[in-house]
């Protein structure tokens, strides 16, 4: 029987999946000891950890950007699967579900409507 090769695995789904399923509160991000750094867990043997890496730029006038990184880790803490950004194939790539994580993480939507309450009573 011949093998036929592996065809480079689609990131897109998944992470449209994951998106969606964090839109939806089904999956809670965290806050790590990293500012940049937020995790989750997906059915006990699974956690996902989203973070921003410095990419060397030719946008940059500093010469360095920071793009976001989607890793999947096993039981163990071993990656499983990481992606970058650039695979996936959306016009933003990973920033609105590093951005959705980040929000989620911090608590900032609990933050925002505290500070609305002190700002009003002034």
């Amino acid at each position: 029987m011949s093998k036929r090769p592996l065809e480079e695995f689609d990131s897109t789904p998944l992470v449209n999946t994951l998106l969606e399923k964090t839109k939806a509160g089904k999956l809670v991000w965290e806050a790590t000891a990293d500012p940049n750094c937020f995790i989750t867990s997906v059915g006990g043997s699974t956690a996902l950890k989203i973070f921003l890496k410095e990419e060397p730029s030719s946008r940059s006038y500093f010469g360095n950007e920071q793009v976001p990184v989607l890793v999947s880790l096993d039981e163990k803490g071993a990656t499983q699967l990481e992606i970058e950004s650039s695979q996936v194939s959306t016009l933003d790539g990973l920033w609105p579900l590093y951005k959705l994580a980040r929000r989620i993480g911090n608590n900032l939507d609990e933050k925002m409507e505290s500070l609305i309450e002190v700002i009003q009573k002034l």
